[in-house]
């Protein structure tokens, strides 16, 4: 869709959307009620670094829109893969299910193992033993170093 010219009309509604977004998540940040606990670095970091980025990404839309350059607006010509869409889409909602029943461990693996196979891997016991040597270690590094708590699910009691 274009207007006047090359200009994409496409391309400046989702650098308008993505500047729109960046300011809620910026003006949400800002209202956003801090503990006077907090050293310099607080909560509001990351949440603002994510606000930039969705600004400038908003703005380089809007210039490839208004340029007539949006080539990068435009998806790839190839067909979908449903199946590898359907693999990685069951790893999510894998992970959203079962994560308080199996625990972070497992869930994560099985997240692990569709998405590799979702991308073309199709050495499930490799990816499965990779998968759970990885969500093994990111459950110790949350809940041992940064005190977080993940489910531990069918675990619990011996981690």
């Amino acid at each position: 869709m274009t207007v006047g010219g090359n200009r994409s009309k496409a391309g400046l509604v989702v650098g308008l959307g993505f500047v729109a977004l960046g300011a809620i998540v910026a003006y949400d940040t800002a209202v956003m009620r801090i503990p006077p606990t907090y050293a310099k670095v607080g909560p509001q970091v990351f949440p603002y670094l994510t606000a930039m980025a969705l600004a400038l990404l908003g703005a380089f839309f809007i210039f490839q829109g208004r340029a007539g350059k949006n080539e990068a607006l435009h998806a790839d010509t190839k067909e979908t893969d449903w199946t590898a869409l359907a693999a990685i889409s069951a790893g999510l909602l894998s992970q959203a299910l079962l994560i308080e029943f199996l625990g972070f461990i497992i869930s994560a693996a099985l997240l692990f193992v569709l998405v590799a196979w979702g991308f073309g891997s199709r050495k499930i016991v490799r990816d499965s033993v990779i998968a759970i040597v990885l969500s093994g270690v990111v459950y110790v590094g949350f809940t041992q170093f940064l005190n977080l708590q993940l489910p531990a699910g069918i675990f619990k009691g011996l981690l």
